[in-house]
């Protein structure tokens, strides 16, 4: 019972701390589940990550319900999509009441901007953090660098990306293990 608390409240932060959607999550998820409680090491978290990321739905949840899942099976799953939920449920809420007359106001303005700006630099750490965990050698770098040109400079949808990087990945390594 004790786990299935801290899998709700740990997600319960997240879902209070985190703006900008699943990828400004990423340096507070990896905080709470491999840092504080030590449920996953960083290379399992960019994995389950990298699933929750693939599969339909909102990458938020899905992290939360492979997370639970793998911390504590389904209840643990159904302890941290509680968890990630209730905090944007009551904001959200909070908000649409009064967004109207807030969007007038400039120091909401002003407070949206600074938050924006805030995750773009989270952003770029967790960008930097998982290339360091997750480009280890040459055919990983190419495969990245050949991502970025595929889905910025040529518009090839993200999924195509995925798929092909996931299938090139298991051709390069041949079915060997790492």
């Amino acid at each position: 019972m004790k786990q299935y608390g801290r899998l709700y409240f740990a997600f319960l932060r997240l879902g209070a701390f985190t703006f900008g959607g699943g990828l400004a999550m990423l340096p507070l998820l990896q905080h709470e589940v491999v840092e504080r409680y030590g449920w996953a090491t960083e290379e399992e978290l960019i994995d389950m990550y990298a699933v929750a990321q693939c599969a339909p739905g909102i990458i938020a949840v899905n992290t939360a319900v492979y997370v639970g899942s793998h911390v504590a099976g389904v209840p643990g799953s159904l302890a941290a999509v509680l968890g990630q939920i209730t905090s944007p449920i009551c904001l959200i809420t909070c908000i649409a009441f009064s967004f109207q007359h807030l969007t007038e106001q400039p120091l909401f303005q002003h407070a949206l901007a600074g938050i924006r700006a805030m995750v773009c630099v989270l952003l770029c750490n967790t960008a930097w953090r998982m290339g360091q965990k997750s480009l280890v050698d040459i055919p990983t770098v190419m495969l990245c660098a050949a991502g970025v040109v595929l889905s910025l400079l040529l518009h090839v949808p993200l999924i195509a990306v995925m798929l092909g990087a996931g299938l090139l990945g298991l051709l390069l390594k041949g079915g060997k293990p790492s």
